[in-house]
C-alpha cells in the first residue's frame, strides 16, 4: 500500500514541474520484493507513465526487479532498509525518493509519500550541477538550501540577506549615478541661462 502511495505522490510532484522524465532526467523504480516479476513491473510502469502523461516518459522511466541478492546489493548501497512483516504479509519500510547525480552518487533523500514540487525541482537541478533547469533555478539555489531535519528546501537567511544587500548596493549606486548626472545637467543649464 505504501509503495503505491509513494509512486502516486512522485507522479503528482513530477507533473507539477516543467522538467521532463526521459529528457531532463530518468526515473528508476526498483521493487525490493523478490517475488515481483518483470510482467508485473511492466503493468506498474504503464500505469505510472499514463498518469504522468509526458512525451518520452516511457523511455525515461525504468521499473526494475531482481532476485534477493541483487536487491540487497542495491538497497544496502543506498542505505535503504526494510523488513518483512509476517503478520501483515508485507514489507515495513520508510517511504521516500533518492535523487542521484548523473554519476550515480546520492545527492538527496526526500522522505514521505508526497514531495513538494519545489523540493523535487531543486533536488534535480542541484544533482545535475546546472545541466537541467534555468538560470533562475541556479540563482534560487543560492538562497535555498536543503534542510535534512525539515526534509525540504528552505530560505537561508544569511544568503538571502547577502543577496538583498548586494541588490541594495547596486540600486543605491545606480540612484547616485542618476542623481549626479541630473545635478550636473541642472548646473550646466543654470550657467547657460546666467550667461
Amino acid at each position: 500500500m505504501l509503495c503505491s502511495l509513494s509512486a502516486q505522490g512522485l507522479v503528482s510532484s513530477l507533473k507539477a514541474i516543467n522538467l521532463n522524465a526521459g529528457v531532463d532526467f530518468d526515473v528508476v523504480t526498483l521493487s525490493f520484493d523478490p517475488r515481483d516479476t518483470p510482467e508485473r513491473s511492466r503493468v506498474k510502469k504503464s500505469t505510472a507513465v499514463a498518469r504522468y502523461d509526458r512525451p518520452h516518459a516511457a523511455q525515461g522511466w525504468h521499473f526494475l526487479t531482481g532476485d534477493e541478492t541483487q536487491i540487497k546489493r542495491v538497497t544496502s548501497a543506498v542505505g535503504f532498509r526494510y523488513v518483512w512483516d509476517a503478520p501483515a504479509q508485507q514489507f515495513a519500510h520508510p517511504a521516500g525518493v533518492l535523487v542521484l547525480t548523473p554519476q550515480g552518487k546520492i545527492a538527496r533523500y526526500l522522505f514521505g509519500i508526497e514531495y513538494a514540487a519545489k523540493d523535487l525541482r531543486f533536488s534535480l537541478v542541484e544533482a545535475s550541477k546546472g545541466n537541467v533547469g534555468t538560470l533562475v533555478d541556479q540563482l534560487l539555489l543560492l538562497c535555498y538550501h536543503y534542510d535534512p531535519k525539515a526534509g525540504k528546501y528552505g530560505l537561508v537567511a544569511m544568503n538571502a540577506m547577502r543577496s538583498a544587500g548586494g541588490l541594495t548596493v547596486v540600486l543605491l549606486g545606480g540612484l547616485v549615478v542618476v542623481m549626479v548626472r541630473r545635478e550636473r545637467k541642472s548646473r550646466k543649464e543654470h550657467r547657460r541661462r546666467a550667461s
